[in-house]
Parts: C-alpha cells; sequence; structure tokens
C-alpha cells in the first residue's frame, strides 16, 4: 500500500530557507516533525517557479533532512489563485502517479496550509470527492514562534450536501451549450429527433454512470460511444472497445477479465484483460447481447462490486471503470429466451440512448448524403493511377434516396454513395447510378419467386443461381461487418470463420 503525502510549497515553506521567517520552520517541515509523519511514506510536493532559486534550495534541503520517497513536481502556473490551473495541475500529478494502478492501492494525504486559499480548496474538493484523503492543517503561534499541525476536520460531506446542487446546475449549463461542443458536430443532424437524442447524450455523458446504446445496425453506436467518452470525466485514458459478437464464447472471459500463467493448456504467460487495462478509463462492450450467460454473470461482478476475477488462479483485482455497452438486439426478449440476465439488464441501462433508423431520420438523410460526398470526393481526389471528376447528385437521386429505406442505415447510405462515385462515368450522379450502387441482397421471397422462370423452354443453371446467392449473402454480412470475418460467419451460421475465408477465396469476393 502506497501513502503519499501532497502539498504545495508555499512562501512560508521558502521563507525557513532564506531566514525571513526568523526561526519558524513552515508548514511543510512543521508536518514533517509532527507525529502525523509516520501515517505517509512517499512525499509528493508541488511548485512553480516564481522564487526558482529558493525553491533549488529548499528542495536540496528536504532531500537533506528527510528519509521519505520524494517526488517534486514543477507546475508551470500562469497564475497561483486561478482554480482552473491548480485543478488541473493537481489531477495531472496525482493522476500521473496512479497511472496503470488500482487506486485502492493508495493512500492520500493533503496538506493544505501551504500556498494559497485557492491552492487549499482544491485539496479540500479533491479530498471529498474524486480522491479520499486525509486533510492536515497546519497554523503558526507567533508567541512561541511555532507551527501547529493537527488534523483537518471537515463538517460537511460534499457528495450528500452540495454535488446535487451542482449537478443540477451543470446539467442547465450543459443543455445550454450542447451545440458548442465540437465532438457532438460529428453526428450529421438537422432533425429535431436527432436534436434531442444529442442533448440527452451529452448530459449523461458527464455522469459517470453505465450507459446502453440501442439501434439497428449502421446507425452509428460506436460513435455515439465515442462521443460520450470525449466529453466525460474519464477522457484523459483511451477508450477500450470489444466486439462481443467477434470473441469466441471459451475466450470471452480471458479477454475481459484476464488469466494467469497456465490458465489453460496452452497458454502463454499471463494477461491483464481489458478491465484491468482501462481501469480508471471507459470500455465500450459492443454487440452486448451476444455474451453467453455465464460472461454476463462476471460482468455483473464487475459493475455492482467493482472487482473482476481472473481465469486461471482465481485472483481478484479491483476496477474501476466506466462501461459503455451497445446492442442491435431485442434484450428484453433475450431475457424472456433466459438469454440475458435481466440483473445486468437494469445495471447497464442507467443512461439510455436509443438511436433510430436512418429510414426515421428524413430529414438528415440528405444532409449526411452531402456530407458523404464530400468526404468520398476528397478521398478519391488523392488518386494517384486516375484523374477523379468530382461528383454531386442529381435532383432525381436526391429524391431516391429520401424514399429508399435503407435498411443498412449510415453505413449502407456511406457504402452506397461510395460505389455511385466510382461507377459514376460523369460529373453528376443520377437514379439509375444510385439505384445500381445498393446492395441487392436477394430475399427468401424473392429466390421463391425465381422458380416461375423454370419452364421446359427455359432452363436455369441450378449451381449458378445457388452460387449468385450466396455470394450476395456473404457480401451483405461482410458489409453490415465492417469486414469483420468472425462476426459476418456469425450472421450467416458458419461454425467458424475459417469455413467463411474459404468460401470468399472461392468466389472471387473482394474485402474494402
Amino acid at each position: 500500500m502506497r501513502k503519499i503525502c501532497y502539498s504545495w510549497i508555499g512562501d512560508h515553506d521558502l521563507n525557513y530557507i532564506t531566514n525571513k521567517s526568523k526561526g519558524a520552520e513552515g508548514p511543510i517541515i512543521a508536518l514533517l516533525n509532527s507525529k502525523y509523519c509516520k501515517d505517509f511514506n512517499e512525499l509528493s510536493l508541488l511548485y512553480d517557479l516564481h522564487r526558482k532559486s529558493d525553491v533549488e534550495k529548499y528542495v536540496e534541503f528536504i532531500k537533506s533532512n528527510f528519509k521519505f520517497k520524494m517526488h517534486f513536481n514543477l507546475c508551470n502556473l500562469k497564475d497561483p489563485t486561478d482554480y482552473n490551473e491548480i485543478y488541473m495541475s493537481v489531477r495531472n500529478v496525482i493522476d500521473k502517479t496512479i497511472s496503470g494502478s488500482d487506486k485502492s492501492e493508495f493512500i492520500f494525504h493533503f496538506h493544505t496550509s501551504p500556498g494559497t486559499s485557492q491552492m487549499s480548496s482544491i485539496w479540500l474538493l479533491l479530498a471529498k470527492t474524486i480522491y479520499p484523503a486525509v486533510l492536515y492543517q497546519s497554523h503558526y503561534n507567533p508567541e512561541s514562534k511555532t507551527q501547529h499541525v493537527k488534523i483537518a476536520d471537515v463538517p460537511f460531506n460534499i457528495d450528500i450536501e452540495f454535488l446535487p446542487d451542482l449537478k443540477k446546475k451543470a446539467d442547465v449549463i450543459l443543455l445550454e451549450n450542447w451545440i458548442k461542443v465540437p465532438e457532438f458536430n460529428k453526428i450529421i443532424h438537422q432533425s429535431d429527433l436527432m436534436a434531442a437524442i444529442n442533448k440527452k447524450a451529452l448530459k449523461i455523458a458527464a455522469h459517470d454512470v453505465p450507459v446502453l446504446i440501442l439501434g439497428e445496425t449502421g446507425t452509428g453506436k460506436e460513435l455515439f460511444a465515442k462521443m460520450i467518452h470525449e466529453n466525460s470525466s474519464r477522457v484523459k485514458l483511451p477508450m477500450q472497445t470489444v466486439n462481443c459478437a467477434s470473441i469466441q464464447e471459451t475466450t470471452a472471459n480471458a479477454m475481459l477479465f484476464g488469466w494467469s500463467k497456465g490458465a489453460w493448456t496452452g497458454s502463454v504467460g499471463e494477461g491483464k484483460g481489458k478491465f484491468v487495462e482501462c481501469n480508471n478509463g471507459i470500455l465500450f462492450l459492443d454487440e452486448i447481447g451476444d455474451l453467453s450467460v455465464e460472461t454476463q454473470t462476471k460482468l455483473l461482478r464487475a459493475l455492482q462490486e467493482g472487482e473482476i476475477q481472473r481465469v486461471g488462479d482465481g485472483k481478484v483485482f479491483k476496477i474501476d471503470v466506466r462501461v459503455i455497452a451497445a446492442t442491435n438486439k431485442d434484450l428484453p426478449k433475450l431475457i424472456d429466451e433466459g438469454k440475458f440476465r435481466e440483473d445486468l439488464f437494469h445495471r447497464i441501462n442507467v443512461g439510455i440512448i436509443n438511436l433510430p433508423p436512418l429510414r426515421e431520420r428524413c430529414n438528415d438523410i440528405w444532409l449526411i448524403a452531402e456530407k458523404f460526398l464530400d468526404e468520398i470526393n476528397k478521398k478519391f481526389d488523392r488518386n494517384l493511377i486516375y484523374k477523379y471528376r468530382h461528383k454531386k447528385f442529381s435532383i432525381n437521386a436526391k429524391k431516391f434516396m429520401l424514399k429508399y429505406s435503407w435498411p443498412g442505415n449510415v453505413r449502407e447510405l456511406y457504402h452506397t454513395i461510395e460505389r455511385a462515385c466510382m461507377w459514376s462515368e460523369n460529373d453528376t450522379i443520377d437514379e439509375n447510378i444510385m439505384q445500381d450502387a445498393i446492395f441487392k441482397m436477394v430475399s427468401k421471397t424473392q429466390s421463391k419467386s425465381n422458380l416461375d422462370e423454370l419452364t421446359r423452354k427455359t432452363p436455369v443453371n441450378l449451381e449458378h443461381e445457388i452460387t449468385e446467392i450466396k455470394k450476395n449473402y456473404i457480401q451483405k454480412a461482410l458489409e453490415i461487418s465492417n469486414g469483420n470475418k468472425t462476426e459476418a460467419s456469425r450472421l450467416l451460421g458458419y461454425k467458424n470463420y475459417q469455413t467463411l475465408a474459404y468460401d470468399i477465396e472461392k468466389l472471387g469476393i473482394t474485402i474494402d
């Protein structure tokens, strides 16, 4: 267990070195000479350069006279009374200390007296919220010319008494200013429906709660997860992503919760698992409905108890991870079928976002299409093989896009426009080009209707028909899964992705 005491180096501390204090030892040295010094084994001091030479002397004095493990942190403060600067400096120092470790492995101590009153306020705020800590304060007795140290008694609970009101005010500010947040402008829209969902997502981002994003394939669930991460308090750590549909049931627990050496036959070394890797950060579980019930049980423990048990030796790790889950499946239906835990469902759907299909966003389709066309024109313009001609949509092409149902949603719209740009030999993409660019997946009803073509006078090549149907299904599955063979094989009922890979090669299918 690491027990660390943090403190700013203040003027009263520096005055002791320069004899300006007339013998008074200063708050930090007073603490180190007090009975409380045995409660911590590391000292981390923060300072700026407003008295550079005095700071250098003070650091040398502390190193020479005290045997703690010490850390000295230069903070480039432009204004030592600026709350934001102070807060960010302190957070950076502490976060750097605990990076890659579990916060439960630390006991924090904050000395509030050195420095400005604003610095003291930040220590108090952090101790009562993010980093629970023991607070020390010292005061100077002019008669005895000595510093007296005591544990600060803070007679209130910020969580209970103040934060609820602060959060209400923060929510109002967020709702008034969400449109100014650059990350949420990446979600192209002009409809009132999506504007309301954006507001809701930004509000959810500000609160450290689990999130469940629902929506059909291609509606932008991962994009929303990224936006929530970028506007959350955990943005300093990268978001880890796991596609639950692409991991095998036998290895899901090891991937998520880690494994010890020799956990199974053939396993090499040990692995942390995604939860430990993104501790204090955000884990995005895409297609959570595809997890086995066994893995769901372990996931529930991680969310409820804040701990995971790795595969093999069963070692338990404390974790602090915010989970964002997403699925295109009907979770209540899976619960009825016994395929999804009801308690896990209620645990993850605190911040719930239901993304509408593109066909319900008629006011957005044209705006999105124009944005995609601009991106694709710029991308193809970099082609070095032939000179690309920038494309634009005809009026009829626009009408077609508004009428079409877009079963693959935004992802299908993008790839359709991409194909249209490749196939169109003119500057204008017309309705016919758009129709040709639509990937036509043969449905079961369509297959049955083709039986009418078989007569005594018009025989058919059955092998060819079967091959074409198979090819169409594989191409559609690859498009839906963004080229992920494991996911595509699941969609098509293959037992493994190797069989699918063989068929892809045999049929001459190319993957973008």
